[in-house]
């Protein structure tokens, strides 16, 4: 759990964002995994950069420690909707009523979402924590959408560690709700190879989009972008790491279907 406190903030596009504020290199985590999530084709929540006036904080949030200096820059909002939920283990009930179930039309996304947070070494998204989003759309259809990936890089930031591997209880693959969408079927095989597959593909999209999202960084975040594109470069999209994310994917996958 990272802990950031989010603030729920009415802005003046007239859409309420859930914002995190207290650190700077969890922000950035977020705002690097979420325009790769866009890369890689997987829903997430409209996101932007909030400026929040020191006037408009509550004594609530105050209380929570938050501090006025944390508002001094721009914070990472991600669009809130009323009508999501977020997924814990309650909603696994839904495997005892394949019709519910079938209401998830996206669920080759959650195997690319646990790809991604092996490559992204994203350390809080599982059994007890999975920072997903169910939902709704037209029809009574339901959509996963990925939250929350402040736990990239192993908690830490790029450049701050090298990259380790996730273990199995990390990855959602392990999960209850993964078991639940999937049920023994061998769509749970078929997908996977689908989604392995176009790994490098959007690998190589987040390389090439990688200058332009660390444009969008503010600069009083105070983050030496040259140096985290030279990390990245060199270690995130190193071949030996894409290669060790390839081999622990189809491990746990195999893990699963046994």
């Amino acid at each position: 759990m990272t802990n950031d406190r989010p603030v729920l903030v009415s802005c003046d596009d007239y859409n309420d964002y859930l914002c995190k504020y207290r650190y700077v290199e969890r922000q950035f985590n977020e705002l690097l995994a979420w325009g790769f999530l866009k890369e890689w084709g997987v829903p997430v929540p409209n996101a932007c950069l909030v400026t929040i006036r020191p006037d408009h904080i509550s004594a609530e949030a105050l209380q929570a420690r938050a501090r006025l200096a944390f508002f001094d820059r721009p914070v990472f909002g991600s669009l809130y909707s009323q009508h999501s939920r977020e997924v814990d283990n309650s909603l696994t009930a839904l495997g005892n009523n394949q019709a519910d179930v079938r209401r998830i039309r996206n669920r080759t996304d959650l195997l690319r979402i646990a790809l991604f947070d092996l490559w992204m070494a994203n350390e809080d998204r599982n059994g007890n924590n999975y920072n997903l989003l169910v939902v709704p759309v037209e029809r009574g259809k339901l959509f996963i959408h990925a939250i929350d990936q402040a736990a990239c890089f192993n908690s830490g930031h790029a450049g701050q560690y090298a990259l380790l591997p996730l273990t199995e209880d990390d990855s959602v693959l392990s999960t209850d709700f993964c078991r639940t969408l999937y049920a023994n079927s061998p769509a749970f095989k078929i997908d996977g190879e689908i989604v392995l597959a176009s790994f490098r593909q959007k690998v190589a999209l987040c390389a090439e989009s990688l200058p332009k999202i660390l444009n969008f960084v503010p600069p009083n975040w105070g983050v030496d972008l040259a140096v985290r594109q030279r990390w990245l470069l060199e270690n995130l999209f190193a071949a030996p790491w894409l290669k060790q994310t390839e081999e622990l994917f189809r491990e746990y996958m195999q893990r699963f279907s046994r």
